[in-house]
């Protein structure tokens, strides 16, 4: 029976494993951004793309913003404690968080690729307002279906 769990574990995870692609990984971000854009206009101009690791919850993006990833939750409204009807948000379908269920390996490499993406919004919405135009998202992207149930990871207390 052991034997039999530890395939469906390895078959679970390399699944997960394969989720993590840099397609996937910048629409994530791009839904991230595009929702603090809606939510804090500017907040890239708070945010050190040199220091940015999103595995550290002090330098990530919502620990820049906020002192800390878990208190970012909520005052960005990505996590909900309220008893208002409003669903809390994926941090994992949004980019702040990597993707559960997967190997050390795995969340190494979604880590790395979000670092990436994550420096690369922040430059792109710095340029933009050097250059004058802004970046303001009219809306937040939507997720689908399948992209909140891929991403419905619950975030530990």
């Amino acid at each position: 029976m052991y034997a039999l769990i530890e395939q469906l574990r390895g078959w679970w995870q390399s699944r997960r494993t394969r989720r993590i692609t840099e397609e996937r990984v910048q629409e994530r971000v791009s839904r991230g951004a595009a929702y603090l854009d809606d939510m804090d206009p500017g907040w890239h101009r708070r945010v050190n793309a040199e220091t940015l690791e999103l595995e550290d919850g002090e330098r990530c993006v919502l620990g820049q913003l906020h002192g800390g990833f878990r208190v970012g939750l909520g005052r960005s409204q990505v996590l909900s404690l309220s008893s208002a009807p409003r669903a809390s948000l994926s941090p994992v379908a949004y980019g702040f968080k990597c993707v559960e269920g997967v190997s050390e390996a795995g969340k190494a490499r979604d880590y790395e690729l979000l670092t990436a993406a994550w420096r690369e919004a922040v430059r792109r919405r710095t340029v933009a307002d050097h250059r004058g135009d802004g970046h303001r998202s009219e809306s937040v992207p939507e997720l689908t279906a399948a992209a909140e149930e891929e991403f419905s990871e619950p975030v530990p207390a």
